[in-house]
């Protein structure tokens, strides 16, 4: 005890130093909690997000997919005309909702080198409209193979002997 001091006053202190210590501590738990809340609900959203844009690029890979199907029939349905155009957005639409995937930069690497090694190769193929869209099922198979096993979490598949090669002359064009 405190002395001279009156022993009413000093539990009175004692009291009201306990109660601004609590007060204290209940603030910092709730500031504490509340960073928290946020960081898992900014996670959550991340996520959630990546997931809606792997769904996107998915969707136009099929889509890419069945039209290079029916654009390597005999006749092209006058709803694919111009086939090539339509292709070059569907690639274009699955690369781009790729790109906006939040912490898969391995998978955006892998899908662009798909494309660009597609792309290379159906430009080789000059006017072969059926070799073209043979190349471009390949192309978008493969992509949504890439793309699938990372939405599963699983492994990512080995690049294709196209992509291999569309390396190996990228790394000599450099």
């Amino acid at each position: 005890m405190m002395l001279g001091m009156d022993p009413n006053v000093a539990s009175g202190l004692i009291g009201f130093g306990g109660a601004v210590v609590g007060a204290g501590a209940a603030l910092l738990g709730g500031l504490l909690q509340h960073r928290y809340q946020a960081k898992t609900t900014a996670a959550e959203r991340t996520q959630e997000y990546g997931r809606a844009a792997g769904e996107k690029a998915l969707t136009e890979l099929y889509a890419l997919r069945r039209h290079m199907i029916e654009c390597g029939m005999a006749d092209i349905p006058e709803a694919r005309q111009p086939w090539q155009y339509i292709a070059k957005t569907h690639m274009d639409e699955a690369e781009l909702a790729v790109m906006l995937m939040p912490k898969a930069q391995k998978v955006q690497d892998r899908i662009s080198e798909v494309m660009g090694a597609g792309s290379q190769q159906m430009t080789t193929s000059g006017g072969d409209r059926v070799r073209q869209t043979t190349v471009g099922r390949g192309m978008a198979l493969e992509a949504i193979d890439i793309l699938s096993a990372y939405m599963r979490g699983d492994a990512l598949p080995k690049p294709s002997p196209r992509v291999e090669r569309y390396r190996e002359t990228t790394a000599h064009s450099e």
